[in-house]
C-alpha cells in the first residue's frame, strides 16, 4: 500500500515552487474617513507636533487627531480659512496653519491669530512653511514672506513675487548654511536674509518642479511623471539633471523609523500614484504592504517616537500605519487558517483549501483539497477490503464527501513529515508536500508519542497507537478500560510522556506502556479542558472550557503551580497557548494575553490590529504565527517583549462645574492648566473628562479613581469621564490610576486638587454670630420669663398666704368662742380650781395658736403637740371621758415633715362638739398620720360617736369642713378625693390627704 501511495503522489499531485510574493503581506494599518470624524476626506497637509498630536489639514477644516479621536476646527473657531495646505511648528511651540485663500492661522495652544496680505503676506494662498533660525519662511502661490517669531511681523520679498500662477513655492532646503527655495516654473533661488533687507538670487532655471527633497548631498526633483536626480552642487551651478526614474508626481518625501525613504505621489491625470519606497535609485510600490489603497497621496508625516506613519489622500481620508516591526499581516488570499507548523527553515499553513508549504529561501508549494480527495478516492477504489468499519471502534467516515467539503482539523510536523487529520482521513506528507501515507480514519485530534508513534483518538471509542501506519498496524485501547482517554480536545507530546486533554474527562498521559487518568486516579478533579501546551520539564499549561488557566507540574510529582481564573483574562474562551523564553502567550476571542514574570499584559483588538478572529497559533523560533478567519499574523516576539512602556500621564481635557464648562482661558494645548480649584459652596458638582497626554501607539486603558487619600478606589472602567455630583464641603484630591493592559502597568496620576467652601451657614463666623445672637435671645427670654415666674409665684404665694391667714383668723375666733364657753361653765359651777387649770391650759393653747396661725408650714411634731393641747382642753370640758390617741408611721418622721397648720384641729373640734352625747358610755377618738408618698400624708380622724347624719342641721360641722376644703384647695395636689367622710351608727371617720414638704 505504501508503494501505491508513493506512485499516486508522483502521478496525481501537481507540485510547484514559485515566488513567495504570491501571498499579500502588510503591516497593521487603518483608514480613517469622515465616518470616523474627519471633517473632509481630501487631505492636503499632515504634521506631528512636539506634543505627539497629529494635525490634519483638509479641503474643508483642520483636525486634531489624538488617541484615536478627532477634534475639528473651522472658521467659526478662529481659523483664517477652512482649507489647510501647510502646517509647521516654530521653535516656540506655536503651530502655523496655511490656508489656500485665507492666509495664515497661528495657534499658541489657546487661540488662533490670523495674518493675511493686509499684514504683509505676499499671497493669501499658502503652499509651504519652513522654520529657519528665529523666523518662519512662508512659501505662497506667488512669492515668499518672512515672519519674525517674536513680533509676528511679516515681510514679503518683492523680488519673489511674479504676478502669475506659475510661481508657487515648491519648497525650501538648506545647504552649507545657505537657504534656498524652488518654484513650480520660475526657477530656484537662494534667499539672502542677512541685514535689514531680504532678496532672492536665482541659482537654476530647471522646471517644472512640483516638489523636491534632499538626501545627503543629492537633490531629487519631482516633475510630471518622474524624479530627476543630481548633486546639490551641480544644481547650484545651474546644471540640469541627467538621471531620471520613477513614476507619477511625487509630492513629498518622508524618513521612516529606520531612515528608509518613503515617497508620496498623486498623478494629475492617471492612477499611478500612491506610496513608494526609494531604494538605490529604484522605487517600489509599497501601498499593498502598508495597507494603502488610494493612488492619490498628497501628504504624509512620521511619528518617530511611536513608530507611526500617517498618509493623507485626496479621496480616501487618513491612513495610520504601524512601522514598529512587531506585527505583520498576511492576507493569505483571505483564506481561513486551520493549522500552522514548521521550523526555522520551512513553514506549513493549513487552510480550508489545503496545505501551503513555504521555504525560507522564498519558494512554496501547495497541496490542494482535490489532491487529498484524489488519494482518498483511489484508496477506497483499490483497497476496499482495508477500509475500517465503524463497528470496529473507528469514528464514522463518509467517503463520498467532495473535495470542496473536506474539513481540516489539525496540522502537525513530526520528524521529516507533515501530518494532517481531516474528515476524509489522516494524511502523512513529506516536507516537500508529497503524500506518503493515507489512513482511512476520521479523527478530530491526533498526536505523537515521545518515540514518534502516531496516536489517533476517537471521541467515543478509545485510542489507537500506530506502530506502522502504512500497513495499518496499531495497538487499540478500548473505551471500556477505565483509563482510556475519551473525547480528546488536544494532544501534546512531552519529553517522556504524551498528554491528552479531554473536554469532559480531564487530563490523561501516555508513559509508553499505559494510559493514566488524573481524574480517575483522584489527582485532579478538573474535567473540562480545551487546549494545552507543554513548557517542558514536566510542566503543562492548560486552558479550561470556561476560561480558567492552570500551570501544573505533572512529573515527577503532580502539583498545581498556579491558577489564573477567568476573571483575570479578558475573554471567555482560551483559544491557544504558546511560550517563548519564559513568556506565555494566551489567545482569547478579545486579543492576546502576555504573561511575563507574574505580570499580565493584554494586546487588545484595535484599529489595524487583531480585528479578525483567532483560529490557531504556533510559535516557530522567535515568531508567533496566529491563524485567522482570513489570513494570519506574524508577531516578532523579541520586538514585542523588548518594547518599553513609559508611565502614562493624564491631562484634563474638559471640566464642567454644575454643568457649565470652565473658561477656556484655563486650558492650553487642550489640557487644563490649573492644579488646584477653589470652589464656592454651591459649586459642588463636577464633570471631568481626561485622556493620556500623548498619543498611544497601542494598548487598551482602564481607569479608576478616588477623591481623597485613603479612600476606596472605584471599580476599573474604560470610560475616561468622572462625574462627581453634589459633593459636601471639604478638600479633595482627585487621584486616577490608569491601567495599560498592553504593558500590564498601572500609573497613578494626581489629576486635580479642589476645595469646596462651606455654605455661609456652616462657616465659623456664622456659628459664632448665631451663638451670640441666640444666647442673647435666650438670655432675654430667660430673664423675662424668670421675672414673670417670680412675679406670678410671688403673687400666688401672697394670695395663698392672705387666704390662709384669713381662714386661720376665721378659725381662731371660732375656737376661742368654744373655749370661753367652757371657762364660763366652770365659773358658773363655782369650780375655781378646774377653771384655773383649764384657763392655764387654755392660755398655752392660745399662745400656740397665735404662733402657728402666722406660719405657712409647721412640723408634724408641732402640729401633734398642738392637737394634744387642744384635745386636753376639750376633754376637760367633757370631764375627761374621751379616750384619745395619736399614732401612725408618719410620727417616725414628725420632725422632718412639714404641713400647713390647723388643718386637723377643726375635725377634732367637730368630734368633741358633735360626735358624743352626754350619755355616751365610752367615747373614743383616734388621730392617725400615715405617709402616702414623698409629698403626701394621710390623716385619719375617727370616733365612735353618733355619726354625721344624726346632726343634719349642724352649722358648726359644715362650716368647719368648708374651711378645711378651702384651705386644702390652696395647696398642691388637691382633688375632690382629698377629703373623704365615712359615717355610720358606730361613728365617723374622716380621711384627709395633706400636702407635706
Amino acid at each position: 500500500m505504501r508503494a501505491f501511495i508513493k506512485k499516486l503522489a508522483f502521478l496525481s499531485f501537481l507540485f510547484w515552487f514559485v515566488s513567495i510574493s504570491g501571498n499579500s503581506q502588510q503591516v497593521p494599518s487603518y483608514n480613517y474617513t469622515t465616518v470616523d470624524g474627519l471633517p473632509n476626506n481630501a487631505i492636503r497637509s499632515l504634521f506631528v507636533d512636539s506634543r505627539g498630536i497629529v494635525w490634519i489639514g483638509t479641503e474643508n477644516g483642520l483636525s486634531k487627531f489624538e488617541n484615536g479621536r478627532f477634534k475639528n476646527f473651522f472658521e467659526t473657531d478662529g481659523l483664517a480659512f477652512n482649507s489647510c495646505w501647510a502646517i509647521a511648528e516654530d521653535k516656540n511651540g506655536n503651530l502655523w496653519f496655511g490656508s489656500y485663500g485665507g492666509g495664515i492661522s497661528v495657534f499658541d495652544g489657546k487661540k488662533f491669530r490670523v495674518f493675511t496680505q493686509k499684514d504683509g503676506l505676499a499671497d493669501n494662498r499658502i503652499r509651504h512653511f519652513y522654520p529657519y533660525e528665529d523666523k518662519m519662511l512662508i512659501g505662497t502661490e506667488d512669492g515668499v514672506s518672512v515672519a519674525d517669531l517674536q513680533t509676528f511681523q511679516i515681510t514679503s520679498i518683492p523680488s519673489t513675487i511674479r504676478g502669475n500662477d506659475l510661481n508657487y513655492t515648491a519648497g525650501f532646503f538648506e545647504y552649507e548654511n545657505r537657504i534656498f527655495y524652488s518654484t513650480y516654473r520660475s526657477g530656484s533661488f537662494e534667499l539672502r536674509l542677512k541685514g535689514g533687507s531680504y532678496e532672492a538670487v536665482k541659482v537654476n532655471d530647471w522646471l517644472p518642479i512640483y516638489s523636491f527633497f534632499t538626501k545627503e548631498n543629492q537633490l531629487f526633483l519631482s516633475d510630471k511623471g518622474s524624479i530627476q536626480q543630481l548633486s546639490i552642487d551641480q544644481f547650484l551651478q545651474g546644471e540640469k539633471p541627467t538621471q531620471s526614474f520613477g513614476q507619477s508626481v511625487v509630492w513629498g518625501h518622508l524618513n521612516g523609523v529606520n531612515q528608509e525613504d518613503y515617497l508620496i505621489a498623486a498623478s494629475l491625470f492617471s492612477k499611478d500614484g500612491g506610496v513608494f519606497l526609494l531604494d538605490k535609485g529604484q522605487i517600489k510600490d509599497v501601498g499593498e504592504w502598508l495597507g494603502v489603497d488610494s493612488k492619490f497621496i498628497l501628504a504624509g508625516a512620521v511619528d518617530q517616537k511611536r513608530k507611526m506613519l500617517y498618509l493623507g489622500s485626496q479621496d480616501k481620508g487618513l491612513y495610520q500605519i504601524r512601522l514598529d516591526d512587531v506585527i505583520t499581516y498576511n492576507s493569505f488570499e483571505e483564506r481561513e487558517v486551520k493549522g500552522i507548523a514548521g521550523d526555522g527553515d520551512i513553514l506549513a499553513i493549513l487552510s480550508q483549501d489545503g496545505l501551503q508549504i513555504q521555504k525560507k529561501e522564498g519558494s512554496f508549494a501547495e497541496v490542494y483539497s482535490k489532491d487529498f480527495k484524489k488519494v482518498q478516492s483511489e484508496f477506497y477504489r483499490k483497497f476496499p477490503h482495508k477500509i475500517p468499519k465503524h463497528l470496529d471502534g473507528f469514528f464514522e467516515l463518509d467517503p463520498a464527501i467532495p473535495a470542496e467539503e473536506i474539513e481540516y482539523y489539525e496540522l502537525h510536523k513530526e520528524g521529516e513529515s507533515w501530518w494532517v487529520n481531516t474528515n476524509v482521513g489522516i494524511f502523512e506528507m513529506s516536507l516537500e508536500g508529497r503524500i506518503r501515507t493515507y489512513l482511512p480514519v476520521h479523527a478530530y485530534s491526533i498526536g505523537f508519542t515521545p518515540d514518534g508513534l502516531l496516536l489517533e483518538t476517537n471521541p467515543y471509542a478509545g485510542v489507537r497507537i500506530y506502530s506502522n501506519p502504512g500497513n495499518f498496524e496499531y495497538t487499540y485501547f478500548e473505551p471500556e478500560l477505565s483509563n482510556t482517554p475519551l473525547q480528546i480536545a488536544k494532544v501534546v507530546k512531552g519529553d517522556q510522556r504524551t498528554y491528552l486533554a479531554s473536554v469532559f474527562h480531564g487530563l490523561y498521559h501516555w508513559d509508553g506502556q499505559t494510559f493514566f487518568s488524573y481524574k480517575n486516579e483522584g489527582l485532579w478533579k478538573e474535567s473540562k479542558f480545551k487546549t494545552m501546551h507543554s513548557l517542558g520539564n514536566g510542566i503543562l499549561l492548560l486552558g479550561t472550557e470556561f476560561g480558567d488557566l492552570y500551570q501544573a507540574r505533572v512529573h515527577p510529582k503532580f502539583e498545581i503551580l498556579k491558577k489564573w481564573p477567568k476573571e483575570d483574562l479578558l475573554g471567555s474562551s482560551i483559544l491557544f497557548i504558546e511560550e517563548y523564553k519564559g513568556v506565555i502567550f494566551i489567545g482569547t476571542e478579545l486579543g492576546l494575553h502576555i504573561l511575563e514574570e507574574g505580570e499580565l499584559r493584554f494586546w487588545s483588538e484595535e484599529k489595524g490590529v487583531f480585528n479578525r478572529i483567532f483560529k490557531t497559533a504556533k510559535r516557530i523560533e522567535d515568531k508567533l504565527y496566529v491563524g485567522l478567519d482570513e489570513g494570519y499574523y506574524v508577531i516578532n516576539l523579541p520586538e514585542l517583549i523588548a518594547k518599553e512602556y513609559p508611565p502614562i500621564e493624564l491631562v484634563i481635557t474638559d471640566l464642567k462645574i454644575n454643568g457649565k464648562a470652565v473658561d477656556q482661558e484655563n486650558f492650553r494645548w487642550f489640557a487644563y492648566q490649573n492644579s488646584r480649584l477653589n470652589l464656592g459652596a454651591e459649586e459642588n458638582s463636577l464633570s471631568i473628562r481626561f485622556q493620556p497626554k500623548a498619543n498611544l501607539s497601542n494598548g487598551r486603558l482602564r481607569y479608576h479613581y478616588r477623591i481623597k487619600p485613603g479612600a476606596e478606589w472605584t471599580e476599573f472602567s474604560e470610560d475616561a469621564l468622572i462625574e462627581l455630583p453634589y459633593l459636601p464641603a471639604g478638600s479633595y484630591q482627585l487621584e486616577v490610576e490608569v491601567q495599560d493592559l498592553f504593558s500590564g502597568k498601572i500609573t497613578s496620576n494626581q489629576l486635580l486638587r479642589f476645595d469646596i467652601a462651606r455654605p455661609y451657614y456652616l462657616q465659623w463666623w456664622f456659628f459664632l454670630l448665631m451663638a451670640v445672637l441666640l444666647s442673647g435671645i435666650f438670655f432675654m427670654i430667660y430673664k423675662v420669663r424668670l421675672n414673670q415666674i417670680r412675679s406670678e409665684s410671688s403673687l400666688k404665694q401672697r394670695i395663698v398666704e392672705i387666704k390662709l391667714e384669713a381662714l386661720q383668723s376665721q378659725m381662731n375666733p371660732h375656737f376661742i368662742f368654744n373655749a370661753i364657753n367652757s371657762i364660763q361653765y366652770y365659773i358658773l359651777k363655782k369650780e375655781t380650781k378646774q377653771a384655773l387649770s383649764y384657763l392655764g391650759k387654755f392660755s398655752k393653747l392660745i399662745r400656740s395658736t397665735l404662733d402657728q396661725s402666722s406660719q405657712a408650714l409647721i412640723t408634724l411634731e408641732d402640729e401633734i403637740n398642738y392637737l394634744k393641747q387642744y384635745i386636753e382642753v376639750e376633754n376637760i370640758r367633757m370631764e375627761n371621758r374621751v379616750k384619745w390617741s395619736i399614732e401612725g408611721d408618719a410620727l417616725e418622721r414628725k420632725q422632718d415633715l412639714k404641713i400647713p397648720p390647723m388643718i386637723i384641729q377643726p375635725l377634732v373640734e367637730n368630734v368633741f362638739n358633735h360626735a358624743f352625747s352626754v350619755d355616751h358610755p365610752n367615747p373614743e377618738l383616734l388621730v392617725r398620720y400615715e405617709i402616702l408618698s414623698r409629698n403626701q400624708i394621710l390623716c385619719t380622724v375617727k370616733d365612735n360617736g353618733e355619726g354625721i347624719k344624726a346632726k343634719k342641721g349642724s352649722s358648726h360641722q359644715s362650716k368647719g369642713m368648708e374651711m378645711i376644703r378651702e384651705k386644702l384647695s390652696l395647696l398642691p395636689g388637691y382633688t375632690e378625693q382629698s377629703v373623704e367622710f365615712v359615717s355610720g351608727k358606730k361613728g365617723t371617720e374622716v380621711r384627709v390627704i395633706i400636702f407635706c414638704g
